[in-house]
């Protein structure tokens, strides 16, 4: 497991150790820095796969520099592991490899939403992946699906007998859309896949539930596990090794993307629940309700609060980012909220409790 995640010279951390547990969750303003966490995963997750770091859309080296550093600085990301240290550096013209990584899952916010049709994972690497746009989530359904993958019995669902990696994620739909029937169907000659929900395509349903189901999916994918190693294909052996020997980094963002507040309150119970199984999640949301979840489940002694770390990301007036960390206790609760950290309805219910100004919204929050 990740320790530790140290970032130099990167966007507006200077030098920043950020204490990560089996779930992280990373909230805050907008333009805070919670996004540039994720970039660095991703980055050294790339690099460790052989890909360059330099993400596409994300720009050169120039562009990522901290403007607190010199300019010819390295850029370092450091990962410190339960059981040793490893470092990626970004210099100007080159970049080193990292030696030790987690299998790596990221959902990002852009998803693709409502889709007819959904590429398949036409490559020589066939283990499953969600894409980082969902893109290749119901290719990543039918492969443990037919493989028979098993979630852990806390992760199976009372709406669906057994624990098989599809009743789980048709069970878990249902949170988000009591009754809704799922179904999905791949064309390996086209390359491509399809799903119906309640018998429509998913552009004629709400962007609920193809925003969601991609995060569903890659949850209970982190968690599942081969039911046999004997006389399976090559890739399952290969991958069931990977995940033993490296362990498993789910990284999401804004899982709360056109849900109600329940089906987001859930959301965070769902992600609770995988990382008590031993997963490692690092979770960026916008959303109380995804994080209040969390705390439901710590609270009901589904997971351990020694095992989940809460960071409020703000900036100082030079534009570096700070980091609050709240302590959560055993019964749920943290021991403070940061200014701004979703303290707004309480804010919003006491202007509506005050009398009307006469010059309407230049009057909105005095």
């Amino acid at each position: 497991m990740i320790n530790n995640l140290k970032i130099e010279g990167f966007k507006s951390f200077v030098e920043q150790d950020i204490a990560l547990s089996n779930i992280t969750l990373l909230t805050g303003l907008n333009n805070s820095g919670k996004s540039s966490v994720i970039q660095c995963l991703r980055m050294y997750a790339a690099a460790y796969n052989n890909h360059t770091p330099l993400l596409k859309g994300h720009g050169e080296i120039e562009d990522l520099r901290s403007d607190f550093v010199p300019a010819k600085k390295d850029i370092k990301i450091a990962m410190h592991f339960s059981d040793g240290n490893s470092e990626m550096v970004i210099s100007n013209h080159s970049s080193t490899v990292p030696d030790m990584c987690p299998e790596f899952f990221y959902v990002g916010a852009d998803r693709l939403g409502p889709q007819n049709f959904l590429p398949l994972n036409i490559s020589l690497d066939v283990s499953p992946k969600v894409g980082d746009r969902g893109e290749y989530t119901l290719d990543l359904i039918e492969k443990l699906s037919k493989y028979g993958y098993l979630v852990p019995e806390k992760l199976s669902h009372n709406a669906v007998p057994g624990q098989l990696f599809e009743y789980a994620l048709r069970g878990w739909l249902t949170e988000i859309a009591p009754g809704v029937e799922f179904n999905f169907s791949t064309n390996k000659k086209a390359g491509i896949s399809h799903a119906e929900i309640d018998s429509y395509r998913p552009t004629n349903v709400g962007f609920g539930l193809s925003y969601t189901l991609p995060i569903i999916a890659a949850t209970l994918c982190a968690v599942a596990k081969a039911p046999t190693l004997d006389d399976q294909d090559e890739w399952v052996k290969d991958w069931e090794a990977k995940k033993n020997k490296n362990g498993i980094l789910l990284v999401i963002e804004n899982p709360e993307a056109h849900l109600h507040p329940r089906g987001q309150t859930s959301m965070g119970q769902l992600l609770a629940l995988a990382a008590s199984c031993g997963v490692q999640i690092v979770v960026e949301t916008h959303s109380e309700h995804v994080i209040d979840g969390i705390r439901i489940a710590v609270h009901n002694n589904l997971l351990s609060n020694s095992k989940v770390v809460f960071h409020y990301l703000s900036k100082n007036e030079f534009g570096k980012t700070l980091i609050k960390t709240p302590a959560l206790d055993e019964n749920g609760k943290l021991d403070f909220w940061p200014e701004g950290f979703f303290d707004q309805a309480l804010k919003n219910k006491a202007i509506l409790l005050k009398g009307k100004h006469k010059h309407g919204s230049d009057y909105l929050y005095q």
